[in-house]
C-alpha cells in the first residue's frame, strides 16, 4: 500500500443539495459514474483547491470545502468567506489569482477601473492567504498535472481570448496542437541539454589532458575496460563527431576490443568520454522510457530516439521518413502529450495527477493501458481519475475503482 499525500477531500453543499466525502487511503483512486453525476465538478473543485485558484472556486456552487493532508494541517474554504472577500476586493484580486486574458484585456479598456498599465499590487485576504500557505505546504515538492477533457480545453482557450467562432476552435486537432507545441519544445530542450553536457565535458577533457601531458599519465587498471558497453562507446564517439579524428576513434575501439592499453593518452581520453556519457545517462534513460511507452500505442509508426545524433522524432514504419507531430491522429497526440509531461519531466520532479475522462479519443486497448503506464513512470505520488468507461480500470488498477455515488449523501441543510 502506497500512502497518499492527501487524506481526504470533502465538498459540502455541492449544487446546494449534496455532500461529497472522498477518502484517499492509498495514492490512487478512480471515481466511476455516469454523465451528470458531478464527476468533473468534483475533480475541478479539487484541482482549483490544490492550485489555490480561489477565483475559479468562487464560480462553483458549494458551501464549504475541506482538504485534509496526511502530514499537515487540514484546510477549510467557506464560500461565504470568499463571497465577502470577492465583493470587497475583486478588482485587485483577479489579477493575482487567476483571471483569463480576455478579462484582463477588458480591464485595460474599462474606464471604471483605470488600470492602463496593469500595475495591480498583489493582495489576498488574510484568511485566504493562510489557506494558500497551508495548501502549498501540503503539496510541497509536487507539481499538479491536470488532464481535462477536450471540451474543457476548448473552454479554457475561449477564456484566454479565442473566439468560439474562430475556425481554429472548430477542429479538435487544432486545440490538441497547443499541447504538441509544448512536446516539440520539450524534445528540443532535451536534445540541447544533452548536446551542452557533451560540449562542456569535451572542453573540460581538452583542458585536463594538457595538464596530464605535462605531468605524465598515471598507470590505470585495465580491468575497467571489461565494463565498457560497446553500444555506449559507439554512441559517445558519434556524438563527439568531428571533434575527434577518425583514426583516434578507431584506436579507441581497438583498445576496448583488445582489452589492452596501447596509448596512455587515448586511454585517458576514452575514460573521460565515457564519464561524459554517464552524466547524460539519466536524460537518455528518460527519453528511452518515454519512447518505449509511446510505442505501445502507435500504429504504423514509432517514436524514435537517435542516440548518436541526439534527435527525438516520430517516423513511419513503411518509409522510415520522419513524421511531423501535427500529422498524428488526435488520440496519438493526446498520448504523446500526456506521457511527455510525466516521463520527460525534470529529474526528481513529482506529480499529483488529475484525470478527467481519460477514455476520450482513446480506443479500448489504449484505455486499459493508459493509467497503469502513468503509474509505472514512478513519478506519480497521487493519481485521481474520473470516468464512465469500465475499460479504464479493466487492469491491475481495478481495486482502486469506486462508484462516486458511494461518496455522495444528501446535504443536511439543503439550500433553498
Amino acid at each position: 500500500m502506497n500512502p497518499s499525500p492527501i487524506k481526504s477531500f470533502s465538498i459540502y453543499g455541492l449544487f446546494g443539495t449534496s455532500d461529497v466525502h472522498i477518502p484517499f487511503d492509498e495514492n490512487i483512486k478512480i471515481l466511476v459514474g455516469e454523465n451528470g453525476l458531478g464527476k468533473t465538478q468534483v475533480l475541478n473543485l479539487l484541482y482549483y483547491t490544490l492550485t489555490q485558484n480561489f477565483l475559479k472556486l468562487y464560480d462553483f456552487h458549494f458551501d464549504k470545502l475541506v482538504l485534509q493532508f496526511s502530514k499537515s494541517d487540514t484546510v477549510e474554504i467557506h464560500k461565504e468567506d470568499m463571497k465577502y472577500h470577492m465583493n470587497a476586493n475583486r478588482s485587485a484580486m483577479v489579477w493575482n489569482i487567476g483571471f483569463s486574458e480576455r478579462l484582463r484585456s477588458s480591464l485595460r479598456d474599462d474606464e471604471e477601473y483605470q488600470y492602463p498599465d496593469l500595475d495591480i499590487k498583489e493582495y489576498i485576504h488574510p484568511t485566504l492567504n493562510n489557506t494558500k500557505i497551508k495548501i502549498q505546504f501540503g503539496i510541497s515538492g509536487k507539481d499538479i498535472l491536470y488532464f481535462p477533457t477536450f471540451r474543457r480545453v476548448e473552454e479554457d482557450l475561449h477564456n484566454l481570448g479565442y473566439d468560439e467562432q474562430d475556425e481554429r476552435l472548430n477542429k479538435e486537432d487544432t486545440v490538441i496542437q497547443f499541447g504538441m507545441d509544448d512536446v516539440s519544445k520539450k524534445f528540443a530542450s532535451i536534445e540541447n541539454k544533452i548536446d551542452s553536457l557533451l560540449k562542456e565535458g569535451f572542453a573540460k577533457i581538452s583542458s585536463e589532458i594538457l595538464s596530464q601531458l605535462v605531468k605524465g599519465f598515471s598507470e590505470t587498471d585495465n580491468r575497467w575496460l571489461d565494463t565498457i558497453d560497446q553500444n555506449a562507446l559507439e554512441i559517445i564517439l558519434a556524438r563527439v563527431g568531428k571533434q575527434l579524428p577518425e583514426e583516434d576513434k578507431t584506436a579507441m575501439r581497438a583498445i576496448v576490443a583488445d582489452k589492452k592499453e596501447t596509448n596512455p593518452s587515448l586511454m585517458y581520453f576514452l575514460k573521460k568520454l565515457l564519464e561524459i556519457y554517464d552524466t547524460q545517462k539519466a536524460l537518455d534513460n528518460s527519453v528511452k522510457q518515454f519512447r518505449d511507452v509511446c510505442n505501445k500505442y502507435l500504429v504504423g509508426k514509432q517514436l524514435f530516439y537517435d542516440e548518436s545524433a541526439i534527435k527525438i522524432f516520430v517516423k513511419s514504419d513503411i518509409t522510415d521518413a520522419a513524421i511531423e507531430l501535427k500529422y498524428l491522429s488526435s488520440g496519438e497526440k493526446q498520448i504523446i502529450s500526456m506521457f511527455a509531461k510525466i516521463y520527460l519531466a525534470e529529474e526528481g520532479q513529482r506529480f499529483i495527477v488529475l484525470f478527467d475522462e481519460p477514455e476520450l479519443s482513446l480506443s479500448m486497448p489504449w484505455q486499459k493501458q493508459l493509467l497503469p503506464d502513468m503509474i509505472n513512470s514512478t513519478k506519480c505520488d497521487f493519481l485521481l481519475a474520473v470516468t464512465h468507461s469500465p475499460f479504464i480500470f479493466d487492469n491491475e488498477l481495478d481495486r482502486y475503482a469506486v462508484g462516486l455515488s458511494e461518496y455522495i449523501t444528501r446535504s443536511k441543510q439543503v439550500a433553498a
